[in-house]
C-alpha cells in the first residue's frame, strides 16, 4: 500500500514535486531542496498516482521523478502532467538507474531538461534546482503588481468543477476575488450584478455557449467594457481563435495552459482595465462638469447655487456628507448636505473646530485630505462621529478666498488625488458662479440706487441716442416740456423754442467731448446744461435751473455798481478834503494828528471797499484772463515794488530765483494782487531788522511760490481760520497793525480760480511761510498761445 505523500503547507510561490517509490529517498531529497530558500514549497510522493493527486489540487513548477516505479512509471507521469489543465512543469528532472535504449529520444520528446543516473548525488540535484530558481522570474511577485489586490474581482465561467477549483486557487493565491458562472446565461446575469473586472470564459457550456454569451456581452453598453479571456480546450483551432477574437475577446488561451503565462495575461488585462476605467471616470467627470456648470450658471442666488454645488459634489464623489462655508464679511454662509442611505432623514453632522485648519488653507490656498480623522489631530471628532476621511478644497475667487468645500466619508483613506482634482474643478465653477451672483446683486443694488437718484433728482436728466431720439427722462426732465409732450423714442422737433438746446446737442455730437453752456427755455427760464457723449452714440444732458441765480447776479451787479459809486466816491472826497485842510492855514499839533487819523481811516476804508468789490467780482464766477505769465519776471517786479517798504523797517527782502522761463497761464493783475497781499503781510508782521525771502521752485507739473518771513508767527488756534473773510488774529505783538481781514481771503480765491492751492506753515515767534502752487503750462500750449498773441 502506498504511503501518503508529504506536503509542506508554508506559503510559497515555487512548488517542487519529488516522486520516488523509495520513501527515504524522496524525503531526504525533499528536505535538502527545502533548505535552498524560504520561498519554496517541496512536496514528496511515493507513486505516480499520488503525484497526480497533488497536481490536481495545485500547480507544479519543478518535477523531480524516478523513472522506474510500480503502477505508473516516471515517463507516464510526465506525459500526464504535460496534458494537465494547469500546464506542464517549468523544469523536469528524470532519475534512472539504467540508461535504456531510446531514453535520449524519449527525454527529448517529453522535453525533459535533465536526466541523472543513480545513485543520485543530492548536491547535484540541489545545484540544478538552485539554478532553476535563480532563472525563474516569478519567484517574487512581479514588480509594480501588488501581491494582494482584493479590489479586483474575476469571474470564472466554466461548467467543470475541477477546472473551477483549479482556477479559483490560482486566482486566490494572486490575491484576487472571484465569482463563478456555470453557463452563458449566468455569465450575463452576474456580469450585470457583480460587475467583475475580468471574465475567464469557457466556450463549451450548457444553455448558452461562451461565444454566444460573448457576443451578447459586447452588445450590452453596461457591460461591454469588461475584458474577456477565452480559456478552452474544446476549440483550439486557428479558426476558432480567430472567431473568438473577432467577437470581442481580449485574449484566447487553449488548455492545457501554462499557469505563469495565464497569470501574466490576467495581470496585463487588469492593468489595461485600470487605465480604461480611469479614462472612463475622467470622461464621466468631463460630462458631469458641464452639467454642473449649466446648473450653477442658471442661478443668481448665492444660497441656491451653493446648495446645488454642494449636493452635486457629495453625489459625484460618493461622500456621505458635505459642508460649504463662505467667508463673506457681511453675510457668511454655512450649508450642509447629507446622503440618506436608509431612506430616513439623517441627523445633522456637526463640524469640529477647524480654525487652525482653515487658517492653514487660507495661507497656502491648497486642498487638504485627511485620510483618517481618528488618527489626524487636525480633526477633533466626537464620540458619535462616523466620519473617517475628509477632503477640504478652497473656493478661490479672483481676489480673495471665498470659502471651503468639506466632504466626509465613513471609510478611512477613501478620498484620493482624483477626488481632489474633481472637487477643485467643481469649487472653481462654484467660485465663478458665486462671484457672478455677487456682481449681479451689486448691479441690482447700483441700479436701484441710480433709479432712486434719477427719480428724486431736482435737476432734469435727459438721454438722447445718435439720432437725437429721447431714450430716458427723469420726472424733472418730463416736467420741462409744458407745451409739448415728448415721448420716449421720438426726436425733439425744431421751431418750438428749443433751438439753442438742439444746437448744443449738435455741437457735442461733432466734438464728441463733454461740453457745457446756458440755454434759454421757451418760458424764459435759463438752464445750465452739461452734456456728456455716450460711447455708442448720443449723449446725456443734465439741466440745472439757474434762473434764480441769474436774478441774484443782476441784483449783485447792481449792488456792486452802487457800492462803487455811493461808498468809494464819498470816502475819496473825505480823503481829498482832509488833504486840503493843511492848505487853508497852519494847524497846531493836535489838529494835525486829527487830520492824519482822518486820512489813515479814509485810506483803510478805501482799501476795504476795494477788497470787498474784488471779492464780490470773484464770487460772480467771472473767468480770469488767460495770458502767458513768466513767473520769475512777476516775482522780480513784486520784489522791486516792495523794497522801499522793507528798507523803511530795516528788513532784508531777497528773491531766490529758480529755473528761468517757467510760464503759467492766468490773469497777471489778479496774481500780482495775490503776491502783493502776501508780501505786504510779511513786511507788516515782521519786526524791524527781519528777513523776507521770495523763492520759486518747480515740482512735477506745478510751480511753487514761497514767501518766508521771520515775523511774529501764527498760533495753532488761529491757523485754520486765517483765510476766512474778516478774520484777524489778535495778539499783543500785532494789535496795533492795521488790516481788514480780507487780504488772505482774496489770495485764496485768486489762487483757487487759477487751479492752484494755498498752504501755510507757521509757529509763534519763528515766522511764517506762505506758499501756493499753480499748474505749469505745457510747451505746446505755450507755443499756441504765443502764436495767437499780437506782436
Amino acid at each position: 500500500m502506498a504511503k501518503p505523500m508529504t506536503v509542506d503547507h508554508k506559503p510559497a510561490s515555487v512548488h517542487i514535486l519529488v516522486v520516488d517509490d523509495h520513501p527515504n529517498t524522496a524525503t531526504t531529497l525533499a528536505r535538502a531542496i527545502s533548505q535552498l530558500g524560504d520561498g519554496i514549497n517541496v512536496i514528496s510522493a511515493t507513486s505516480g498516482q499520488q503525484a497526480l493527486e497533488y497536481a490536481s489540487n495545485d500547480t507544479v513548477d519543478v518535477l523531480i521523478t524516478d523513472m522506474m516505479m510500480p503502477g505508473m512509471n516516471g515517463l507516464e507521469l510526465i506525459e500526464h502532467l504535460q496534458a494537465h489543465p494547469a500546464g506542464r512543469p517549468l523544469h523536469i528532472i528524470l532519475m534512472t538507474a539504467y540508461d535504456v535504449p531510446g531514453l535520449k529520444e524519449t527525454t527529448r520528446r517529453l522535453n525533459i531538461h535533465n536526466t541523472i543516473i543513480k545513485p543520485v548525488p543530492t548536491e547535484r540535484i540541489c545545484q540544478i534546482v538552485k539554478q532553476v530558481l535563480d532563472n525563474m522570474d516569478h519567484v517574487n511577485a512581479p514588480e509594480g503588481v501588488p501581491e494582494n489586490s482584493p479590489h479586483f474581482k474575476i469571474m470564472i465561467a466554466d461548467d467543470i468543477p475541477d477546472n473551477v477549483n483549479l482556477l479559483s486557487r490560482f486566482i486566490t493565491n494572486e490575491g484576487y476575488d472571484y465569482i463563478v458562472a456555470s453557463n452563458g446565461i449566468e455569465v450575463l446575469q452576474k456580469a450585470h450584478l457583480e460587475m467583475p473586472d475580468l471574465i475567464l470564459l469557457d466556450v463549451n457550456m450548457p444553455e448558452k455557449d461562451g461565444f454566444t454569451a460573448l457576443k451578447e456581452l459586447r452588445a450590452d453598453p453596461e457591460i461591454r467594457h469588461i475584458p474577456v479571456i477565452i480559456l478552452t480546450a474544446a476549440r483550439p483551432s486557428p479558426n476558432d481563435i480567430q472567431w473568438g477574437l473577432s467577437l470581442g475577446a481580449d485574449d484566447y488561451v487553449t488548455k492545457p495552459f501554462d499557469k505563469r503565462e495565464l497569470l501574466a495575461r490576467i495581470r496585463t488585462k487588469l492593468r489595461v482595465k485600470e487605465v480604461e476605467d480611469s479614462i472612463r471616470r475622467h470622461n464621466r467627470e468631463l460630462s458631469i462638469l458641464p452639467e454642473i456648470a449649466r446648473e450653477l450658471s442658471a442661478r443668481l442666488d448665492v444660497n441656491e447655487l451653493l446648495e446645488v454645488a454642494l449636493r452635486r459634489s457629495v453625489e459625484t464623489l460618493g461622500a456621505i456628507a458635505g459642508h460649504v462655508i463662505t467667508f463673506h464679511p457681511r453675510e457668511p454662509l454655512h450649508k450642509e448636505y447629507r446622503i440618506s442611505t436608509s431612506g430616513t432623514p439623517q441627523s445633522s453632522l456637526q463640524l469640529p473646530p477647524l480654525n487652525d485648519l482653515i487658517q492653514q488653507i487660507k495661507e497656502k490656498r491648497a486642498s487638504v485630505i485627511i485620510e483618517d480623522t481618528h488618527e489626524d489631530l487636525r480633526w477633533q471628532f466626537g464620540t458619535d462621529d462616523s466620519t473617517r476621511s475628509v477632503i477640504i478644497v478652497p473656493m478661490i475667487g479672483r481676489f480673495e478666498l471665498l470659502g471651503l468645500f468639506i466632504l466626509a466619508h465613513e471609510q478611512s483613506g477613501y478620498f484620493n488625488v482624483e477626488h481632489q482634482v474633481l472637487l477643485q474643478a467643481i469649487a472653481s465653477l462654484a467660485s465663478i458662479a458665486v462671484e457672478n451672483a455677487q456682481l449681479y446683486a451689486s448691479l441690482i443694488q447700483e441700479e436701484q440706487k441710480f433709479t432712486a437718484v434719477l427719480h428724486n433728482a431736482a435737476d432734469a436728466i435727459l438721454m438722447f441716442d445718435a439720432e437725437k431720439r429721447l431714450l430716458l427722462a427723469n420726472p424733472a426732465g418730463r416736467k420741462l416740456f409744458t407745451d409739448y409732450e415728448l415721448k420716449v423714442g421720438q426726436p425733439l422737433p425744431g421751431g418750438l423754442g428749443y433751438d439753442s438746446f438742439l444746437r448744443l446737442l449738435d455741437q457735442t455730437e461733432l466734438s464728441n467731448a463733454s461740453s457745457s453752456g446756458e440755454i434759454e427755455w421757451p418760458d424764459k427760464r435759463v438752464f445750465s446744461a452739461m452734456l456728456t457723449p455716450l460711447t455708442e452714440g448720443g449723449c446725456v444732458i443734465v439741466l440745472h435751473d439757474v434762473t434764480h441765480f441769474k436774478n441774484l447776479e443782476k441784483v449783485k451787479n447792481e449792488f456792486i455798481a452802487t457800492a462803487s459809486h455811493d461808498l468809494r466816491n464819498p470816502i475819496a472826497s473825505i480823503e481829498g478834503f482832509s488833504c486840503l485842510i493843511e492848505q487853508a492855514g497852519p494847524l497846531n499839533k493836535s489838529q494835525g494828528e486829527f487830520v492824519k487819523r482822518i486820512q489813515n481811516t479814509a485810506e483803510s476804508m478805501i482799501e476795504l471797499v476795494e477788497n470787498m468789490l474784488d471779492l464780490a467780482k470773484m464770487d460772480l464766477g467771472a473767468e480770469p484772463k488767460h495770458e502767458i505769465i513768466k513767473v520769475s519776471h512777476l516775482l522780480s517786479e513784486i520784489a522791486d515794488e516792495f523794497q522801499p517798504q522793507a528798507q523803511a523797517k530795516s528788513q532784508l527782502l531777497t528773491l531766490v530765483k529758480g529755473r528761468n522761463g517757467v510760464t503759467i497761464q492766468g490773469d497777471a493783475l489778479q496774481l500780482r494782487q495775490a503776491l502783493r497781499n502776501l508780501v505786504s503781510n510779511a513786511i507788516k508782521y515782521t519786526p524791524n531788522g527781519g528777513t523776507i525771502t521770495l523763492s520759486l521752485a518747480c515740482e512735477a507739473d506745478t510751480v511753487k511760490i514761497k514767501i518766508q518771513d521771520t515775523g511774529y508767527g501764527i498760533s495753532l488756534d488761529d491757523l485754520p481760520f486765517i483765510f476766512d473773510r474778516f478774520y484777524r488774529a489778535r495778539h499783543q505783538e500785532t494789535k496795533d497793525i492795521q488790516g481788514n481781514g480780507l487780504g488772505l481771503a482774496i489770495v485764496k480765491s485768486i489762487v483757487e480760480r487759477h487751479g492752484g492751492q494755498v498752504q501755510v506753515e507757521s509757529k509763534p515767534g519763528a515766522g511764517s511761510c506762505f506758499s501756493f502752487s499753480l499748474p505749469v503750462m505745457k510747451q505746446e500750449a505755450t507755443t499756441a498761445l504765443t502764436s495767437e498773441t499780437p506782436s
